[in-house]
């Protein structure tokens, strides 16, 4: 018995979260738009920018398929011209006033959701990249774009210390999704066929994931009749914070947990679910 984990359907979160976001940007001080975040070298400000940039690059490219695309040898390539465009983008829309930001955020936030909503998740998207797979589903490449949102919403929260869309319902989305770069992790581990990690996530909006060496490749499931050899636990907090790379590893040696195979669930730790 092996129960495939689900498309994820998440477009009736966009517009929920992107109005929190504007209300927390809308009631900031000018120390707080100012206070720097988790993102190396950016404020607050820089990030609200960012998740800008984000809507104006996935609306061009997505819906209206009218953005410049390039050629990548590699995935390290790919990375680094993200990285080097996200940065332009930065700098060069420091000079928009805050007022000005918080309006065009609310204006594309608004046609991302509606293009959201008419997106048939089932239907083929390609690769997302740090799943391993040659095609992923619009429903989860959908839910990345949620996680890359929800992301940069906690570092906004956290540099102004607001606790925000971490109820059960965002965590368990947002984990939902990280957990599809598994199988991409563990590609070049060898073990027996039918050899199962299971990952456990404890806390509101975790869950259980069972990650399967078959014989081709690993494969994630929601859940199986197998015997894990290694079972990796973690709470919600520390696993969305190992997925962006967002922590370091002493507090991993704290707040991860492997029973069984130490050296297969220890593999866990290098675990990225962003494109970085």
């Amino acid at each position: 018995m092996r129960v495939a984990v689900p498309t994820p359907h998440v477009s009736d979160l966009f517009a929920p979260m992107r109005a929190e976001l504007l209300h927390i940007l809308a009631n900031l001080t000018d120390d707080q738009w100012n206070a720097p975040t988790a993102c190396a070298e950016w404020t607050v400000r820089d990030v609200a920018l960012h998740v800008l940039g984000d809507d104006m690059g996935l609306l061009s490219g997505l819906r209206d398929q009218d953005s410049p695309t390039g050629r990548f040898e590699d995935f390290g390539d790919l990375v680094t011209f993200i990285n080097a465009r996200n940065a332009v983008w930065v700098e060069a829309t420091r000079r928009l006033s805050r007022t000005l930001l918080v309006s065009l955020l609310s204006f594309t936030g608004a046609q991302w959701a509606d293009y959201a909503t008419r997106v048939d998740p089932e239907t083929p998207g390609g690769p997302i990249g740090w799943t391993g797979n040659s095609q992923d589903s619009m429903g989860l490449h959908l839910a990345r774009e949620l996680t890359e949102y929800w992301m940069h919403h906690q570092h906004i929260c956290e540099a102004v210390s607001i606790t925000n869309l971490k109820d059960a319902r965002y965590l368990h989305t947002v984990l939902s999704t990280f957990v599809h770069c598994l199988p991409q992790t563990y590609r070049q581990i060898e073990a027996p066929q039918d050899t199962l990690v299971k990952v456990l996530i404890t806390g509101k909006g975790g869950g259980e994931w069972h990650l399967v060496r078959e014989a081709e490749r690993w494969r994630l499931y929601a859940n199986t009749n197998l015997i894990p050899i290694s079972t990796v636990t973690m709470d919600t907090d520390t696993a969305w914070r190992l997925f962006t790379k967002g922590i370091n590893p002493r507090q991993l040696d704290v707040h991860l947990k492997v029973d069984g195979d130490q050296s297969l669930g220890q593999i866990m730790r290098q675990a990225v679910a962003i494109i970085a």
